[in-house]
């Protein structure tokens, strides 16, 4: 019996060992077989921007959001197109379409192209003519150092000398009545334009690189090398010297280059023809820079000297004074001229 027995224990144990190898044998073969087989890649999308809606012809594209949309489209797609289309919305903004760009029609960048300047133009304020666009020449001086960028209002000042002849009354060598011509010329300033809208700043190319700027700043390596007492090298740093440039380019933010540039304005026909006038007849134009949200209209007297004297205060120079001497303040001049000495009348 306990031969048998433990015979019995041995089969049994023998059989669960070949059932859970068969099991892990079985288990295993599907994972093999999945192992082998080859999965499909997924193929890469690019974003590529189309119409949201139909887009008439000249149309400015200000508005994204109701304009345009995205779609998904293959890579080797996107890369045939050779980058002729946008990947983003933000990337027609303010561009101008070519033709109409029908819905859901994918947008090259053939249809599109850099607005012109009469698309930049305000459109006209009600019972107002429509704005035009007109030019002129400034400079640091008039033109605000160089501060005033598109879409800044301001205001136009011109000074003007005046030349006129006053008919005075007078009397002539005889005694009679005469007329005379009195030549007068004088200086006058006036606030010719307010609240007018710049449109663009065309700026010269820059100069050739090296090129030596009139009056601008000599390159950091000309001239010879600093040296101390010792005749040693200055480096980098020392006596309050900045390291890296770190000072010099904290100096150069308040400079300006000399030179002067073009700004368009929006202006009325009236206004231009005071504009013209001012810059063909005036001594020179200088605008003045508003600040955000300012389109107060000022009423100005203008300024000439007898304003200033009048309504301002200027005070004006007066000649001074001649002072009056007595006779003994006066330091007598000796004479080289002295009288002769009389000769004594002798007494009897």
């Amino acid at each position: 019996m306990r031969r048998g027995g433990r015979l019995f224990l041995l089969l049994g144990l023998l059989i669960i060992i070949i059932g859970a190898l068969a099991y892990f044998a079985l288990a295993q073969q599907p994972l093999a077989n999945q192992q082998l087989t080859p999965q499909p890649t997924q193929e890469v999308k690019r974003k590529i921007v189309v119409a949201r809606i139909d887009i008439p012809n000249n149309t400015l594209i200000t508005d994204t959001v109701t304009l345009l949309t995205t779609i998904d489209i293959p890579e080797t797609e996107f890369a045939a197109a050779s980058g002729q289309y946008f990947t983003s919305p933000e990337e027609l903004l303010y561009k101008q379409t070519l033709r109409t760009v029908a819905f859901n029609e994918r947008i090259r960048k053939a249809d599109v192209t850099e607005p012109g300047l009469s698309i930049q133009i305000p459109t006209a304020q009600p019972n107002q003519p429509r704005v035009k666009a007109i030019t002129f020449q400034v400079n640091n001086l008039s033109g605000v150092a160089d501060q005033i960028r598109p879409g800044d209002f301001v205001d136009v000042l011109s000074s003007f000398i005046i030349k006129r002849t006053y008919l005075r009354p007078g009397v002539g060598d005889q005694g009679q009545i005469t007329i005379k011509e009195e030549p007068f010329s004088g200086q006058t300033t006036k606030t010719l334009l307010q609240n007018v809208q710049v449109l663009q700043i065309r700026k010269p190319a820059p100069a050739p690189e090296g090129t030596p700027t009139p009056g601008g700043a000599a390159p950091a390596n000309a001239g010879p090398p600093q040296t101390d007492a010792n005749g040693q090298p200055v480096a980098a740093g020392d006596n309050g010297t900045a390291a890296n440039g770190q000072e010099a380019n904290a100096s150069n933010a308040n400079t300006f280059q000399p030179g002067s540039w073009l700004v368009i304005l929006a202006v009325s026909d009236q206004q231009a023809e005071i504009l013209k006038f001012a810059i063909e007849q005036g001594t020179g134009i200088t605008l003045v820079l508003r600040g955000g949200g300012d389109s107060a209209i000022e009423n100005t007297t203008g300024a000439t000297l007898d304003l200033l004297v009048s309504r301002y205060g200027l005070p004006l120079p007066q000649p001074e004074v001649p002072a009056l001497s007595q006779p003994n303040d006066l330091t007598p001049v000796p004479t080289t001229n002295a009288a002769p000495t009389a000769t004594p009348t002798p007494r009897p």
